[in-house]
């Protein structure tokens, strides 16, 4: 018996997932744990964050919390883009049955 599939998948995992930098990738795990964790607010969250040393990365200053908020929003999206799941489909499937064996001995008992 020979059996053939076609299966078709997709993936979101294939291509270079990690687009931040490593500061970048920290920045954005402190943020979800002190937003989603402690549940805190933006303008709470900006000052934990500088306070543990986070600066802007252009002015070496306070990130403010819109920033805060576009860090966190952003971030989330990316999340869920890179995470989601796909169904797999399978088409084509094709059973053949092996009628060789049948075939050489309806020969052989011809003979």
């Amino acid at each position: 018996m020979i059996v053939r599939i076609s299966l078709s998948t997709k993936s979101s995992k294939l291509t270079k997932t990690s687009h931040y930098s490593n500061y970048q990738q920290q920045l954005y795990d402190e943020i979800k744990m002190l937003k989603e964790e402690y549940d805190l607010g933006y303008r709470r969250i900006s000052y934990l964050i500088y306070e543990k040393g986070y600066r802007g990365v252009r002015n070496n200053q306070v990130i403010r919390e819109n920033n805060i908020h576009s860090i966190y929003k952003k971030g989330k999206i990316r999340e869920e883009r890179i995470n989601r799941d796909f169904d797999t489909i399978i088409v084509d499937v094709m059973i053949f049955e092996e009628r060789l064996s049948e075939l050489n001995s309806i020969y052989l008992n011809l003979k």
